[in-house]
């Protein structure tokens, strides 16, 4: 696996979300945790891991595991364990703590319906969120991106922020051709409002609570064939009648927004979002190497190594 690669896992753990904390393993194939071998895999500040604690990282870490390089990938992983025994030992001192109602919260957000994690999954997410909950402390809540910064940022990318032609459409969806029809009799050319009240009485569509809105549409986006239909109208127009599997439909064009090039207000919350994770990364990386540089790691098992680099114990 690459430095770029390894990078990527770590800040997965650390940032991003839990969903994928078991990787390709099902809650009945998840690692329980197994009785202790007389030697520790490793002492990390003068604490004995073990090996079944790292068998369970793996078990419950994403799925470059299942891939067929994960054999030789196992020192990067053990690094990765490495990292997040210290980041762990390092919330223990801080007093950082997650109830259960979090640990469940967050089980309950993408656990399938009537799936019960197991021991091991239930402690993993908790290890997680601790960590998550001390980096946001330690490295989150000091991240600063002020409005000068954001906008010398959207300044020298301005170009990447464009919206091509959307549509923005409403539809009426009936089950009978021809109270179809005599709904369209109804409606005339701009007239929004009266689509709109049409749809909330008569549609069948998932949109009828708010007047047939389907939102905005790029090219590509929508079936081929209501496509022909829509892109075909101008601003305020109406479609005929047409039928399709889910039933028979009337698409109303309410707006054109031609390509054009969106305006710092309208991308300043993408942008603060992607300078703040920026930052955070680069200052977790900082930090991480901090601990790396302070850190005391005895590896017993002969399989496993960590490499070590100038000025520190070891290095990544």
């Amino acid at each position: 696996m690459s430095d770029s690669k390894f990078m990527r896992v770590r800040h997965f753990i650390i940032f991003g979300s839990l969903a994928l904390g078991v990787g390709g393993c099902t809650q009945e194939e998840a690692i329980q945790p197994l009785e202790q071998t007389s030697s520790p895999l490793a002492v990390i500040n003068g604490r004995p891991i073990w090996q079944e604690q790292f068998e369970d990282f793996l078990s419950l870490s994403p799925n470059e595991q299942d891939s067929d390089s994960f054999e030789s990938s196992r020192n990067v992983f053990f690094r990765e364990f490495v990292t997040e025994q210290l980041l762990l030992q390092e919330a223990e001192k801080k007093g950082v703590s997650v109830i259960e109602q979090e640990v469940q919260r967050r089980l309950d957000g993408w656990l399938s319906e009537g799936q019960e994690p197991t021991p091991g999954l239930r402690e993993r997410v908790r290890t997680l969120l601790r960590i998550q909950k001390f980096i946001k402390q330690e490295i989150g809540d000091q991240i600063k991106v002020g409005n000068q910064e954001m906008f010398s940022y959207y300044q020298s990318r301005e170009g990447k922020y464009i919206i091509n032609d959307q549509a923005h459409v409403l539809e009426l969806l009936l089950d009978d051709q021809n109270r179809a029809e005599k709904i369209h009799s109804q409606l005339h050319l701009g007239d929004v409002r009266t689509f709109k009240d049409l749809a909330e009485k008569f549609s069948k569509g998932l949109t009828a609570e708010i007047g047939g809105d389907l939102g905005t549409f790029e090219r590509g986006q929508l079936p081929e064939e209501f496509e022909k239909t829509i892109f075909k109208l101008k601003p305020g127009e109406i479609s005929s009648v047409f039928r399709s599997t889910e039933g028979y439909h009337i698409f109303m064009m309410e707006e054109w927004v031609p390509r054009h090039a969106q305006k710092f207000h309208e991308v300043q919350d993408i942008i603060f979002e992607k300078m703040v994770t920026n930052k955070e990364r680069v200052a977790l990386d900082q930090y991480v190497e901090q601990l790396l540089r302070t850190a005391s790691v005895e590896v017993h098992d002969e399989n496993l190594q960590l490499e070590w680099g100038e000025g520190s114990e070891y290095s990544w």
